[in-house]
Order: C-alpha cells, then sequence, then structure tokens
C-alpha cells in the first residue's frame, strides 16, 4: 500500500544539515511516509550520509548533472506515491508532530489542498531567532493576503495535495526562486484553499546568503511577474502591474496614476468574484479588507496627489459606519508621516552600512532584511 505522504528534498550539497534534517523527519509520530531525496549532483558527502539511514522509507534519486533546485522537485513530484506531499529543505528541521498535524487538517477539510505552519526561525547554529507566526482564517482570508503580495504558506512548512499540482504540471521552472508562490497562485485560481496550523512545526535555518541584494532584487523581479500573471486571469484588461504595486505597496506605484489603478482595482475585485466563484457575502469582506489595505498604503506618503485620491476612494466607499475610523487612521499618518520618512532613511542608511559580521546577530539579521525588503 502506498504510504500517504511523500515527505520531498531537493538537496546540493547539503552536508553540513542534511543529517539533523533527515533525522528530524524518520522521527516524525507520523510514519505513514516516505522519503524522497532528489540529489542535485552534491559533490560532497551528501548522498553518503543519506544512504547510511538504515530505513526503507527513504528513497535517493540522482541527478547526473546539477540542473537546480525546481527541476530537482519536479523529478521528485514524478517520483512521488503518497497522497499529500511535504516540503523540507536540507537544512531546515521538521519538529515531531509537523506531519500528523498537517495530515489531520487536510483530512477533516477536503477543500483546502494546501497547508503550511508556523515556524521558529534559527541561525547556522541552531540559535532561535524571530518566529514567523502567521493564520489564514479561511478562503476570503487566503484570496485577500495573494492579492496584496503577503504568501503566508512558506515552502518548507508547506504539504500539498498531490493530485492539483501533478494537474498543474507541477511547479513552473521559470519561476525559482519563487516556485512556491507561483504555484500557490495557481492552485488559488483553481479553487484551491489553504490554511496554516497555528504551532511551530518547522525549524528555518536562515544563512547569509539569504541576505544577499542581488537575490532579492532577482526575487522581487520573478515574483513580480507572477503576481502580473495572476491577477491578468483574474482581470485581463486591468493594468495589472500597475494594480499589483498599488496592492502591494511597492514604491513604483507612485509615479502612475491614482484613477488608473482604481479602475484596475475594482477590475481585479470583480473578476475575483467571479473567477473564484464568491458569494455576495465573501465578495463584499474582500472588497472592504481591499480598501483598508488601500487606506494603509496611502498612508506612507499621504502627502503626494496620488495618496490623496486613493485614500479619498477608499473612505469614499467603505461601508458607512467604517468611515469615520478611517478618516481619523487618515489624519494621523499626515500628522506622523515626516518624522516616519525619515526613520525609515535612516533605517536603510544604517542597514546599507552595517558590516556582514554585525548583520549575523539577530536583531540586525531582522533590522537589515526589513529595510531591504526581504522580510
Amino acid at each position: 500500500m502506498a504510504p500517504r505522504v511523500t515527505v520531498l528534498m531537493a538537496v546540493h550539497n547539503g552536508e553540513p544539515f542534511v543529517s539533523e534534517t533527515l533525522r528530524s523527519v524518520i522521527d516524525q509520530t507520523f510514519s505513514d511516509f516516505e522519503l524522497v531525496v532528489v540529489d542535485d549532483a552534491s559533490t560532497d558527502r551528501t548522498v553518503e550520509i543519506v544512504e547510511g539511514f538504515d530505513d526503507p522509507r527513504v528513497r535517493v534519486l540522482r541527478n547526473e548533472h546539477n540542473v537546480g533546485q525546481v527541476p530537482s522537485l519536479n523529478r521528485g513530484l514524478r517520483e512521488a506515491v503518497g497522497e499529500y506531499v511535504a516540503r523540507i529543505d536540507a537544512d531546515d528541521v521538521c519538529l515531531p508532530e509537523r506531519l500528523a498535524q498537517q495530515v489531520e487538517l487536510l483530512d477533516a477539510q477536503p477543500n483546502v489542498c494546501l497547508v503550511g505552519a508556523w515556524m521558529q526561525a534559527i541561525d547556522e547554529r541552531g540559535r532561535r531567532l524571530a518566529r514567523l507566526e502567521k493564520t489564514l482564517a479561511d478562503r476570503v482570508d487566503f484570496i485577500y493576503h495573494t492579492l496584496i503580495m503577503r504568501v503566508y504558506v512558506a515552502h518548507p512548512a508547506a504539504m500539498y495535495r498531490r493530485e492539483p499540482v501533478l494537474a498543474l504540471g507541477g511547479y513552473d521552472e521559470t519561476t525559482g526562486p519563487s516556485e512556491d508562490k507561483d504555484l500557490w497562485r495557481k492552485l488559488l485560481l483553481e479553487g484551491c484553499d489553504a490554511r496554516i496550523v497555528p504551532e511551530i512545526l518547522v525549524l528555518y535555518r536562515l544563512h547569509d546568503e539569504q541576505l544577499s541584494q542581488v537575490r532579492a532584487n532577482y526575487q522581487r523581479s520573478i515574483d513580480g511577474a507572477s503576481q502580473d500573471r495572476f491577477l491578468d486571469q483574474l482581470a485581463p484588461s486591468a493594468p495589472v502591474t500597475q494594480v499589483r504595486q498599488l496592492l502591494a505597496g511597492d514604491a513604483g506605484a507612485w509615479k502612475h496614476d491614482a484613477g488608473t489603478m482604481l479602475v484596475g482595482v475594482e477590475l481585479v475585485l470583480d473578476g475575483a468574484r467571479t473567477r473564484l466563484s464568491l458569494d455576495d457575502a465573501e465578495s463584499a469582506r474582500l472588497r472592504e479588507r481591499v480598501l483598508v489595505r488601500l487606506l494603509g498604503v496611502a498612508s506612507v506618503r499621504p502627502w503626494t496627489g496620488t495618496a490623496r485620491a486613493v485614500a479619498r476612494y477608499a473612505i469614499g466607499n467603505l461601508p458607512p459606519e467604517g468611515r469615520g475610523t478611517a478618516r481619523r487612521k487618515r489624519l494621523a499618518a499626515l500628522a506622523t508621516a515626516p518624522a516616519l520618512s525619515a526613520g525609515r532613511r535612516v533605517v536603510r542608511q544604517a542597514a546599507a552600512l552595517a558590516p556582514a559580521g554585525a548583520r549575523r546577530a539577530p536583531w540586525a539579521r531582522r533590522l537589515y532584511g526589513k529595510a531591504i525588503g526581504t522580510e
């Protein structure tokens, strides 16, 4: 009988941490799984370490040549036999109840095909840093956060139903290193829902290379193109790049005409209602959350003409009972904007000047990540 879960790992030269990662999977309280390790032509002891685990549930697939993580993941997906696929990277750690809790959620909610978990960030030596704790309460929550480019299901903590992903062709190999976000958007378009188990189930290891500005810029570019394709599926006639920048709070939005962007937002909301089969209550909830989001985006640069137009639109379209609070927030933003703008400028300058060694400190790492936009 096939195992319920395939734990999928793609690894290239993972010698420093792969043993700890594999042990954390093997020691799961849920035991009905296979562990498929796709070795992407490692030149260190990775394969030797993996094959040293005397457990019939561990399968090693070896690439002749280094092809990259995403093609390796797709190879593993094609070989997987589990109903559910749980992702893990070769330097992260599953806590003992991870598989059990995620399987329980997927079993209980057939409409959910993607589930994440809270994560504890750790450094190279296993020292605990920040906790990553986000929730998805319902389908409207999932749609809203996807629209504003907050993709809360982290890839190393994700479990999903295998068949819907295979039906989409697996991961798009042109979208790495944002292949997970691209896939979650496609699943949403196919009617899938997502949830997050509200417990720490994965230890997520941070490395210095994750702070690379070059890599961060490239990932943002790939992710932005994926989001544009997603929005285009909802509203083909909308100026999707402009809408994406506005909803995400991207600085690029301020160079566009507010009226054009806001018409685009309306088109996207109408398209979401139709394409995602939202009922009246769901559509109203989504619309209100987007309006509140726009008010928040406008508060970043409240003195500009574009921000004033966006704020007027948001306040004017909110339900009457919410407009008073919205106006007060708008006035508060106008009052505090100069100080906040100066503060953000100081943080960016300090982060850019910080030496690499200082960035390894937990607080500095988080500050630096926020400043350059990688968190």
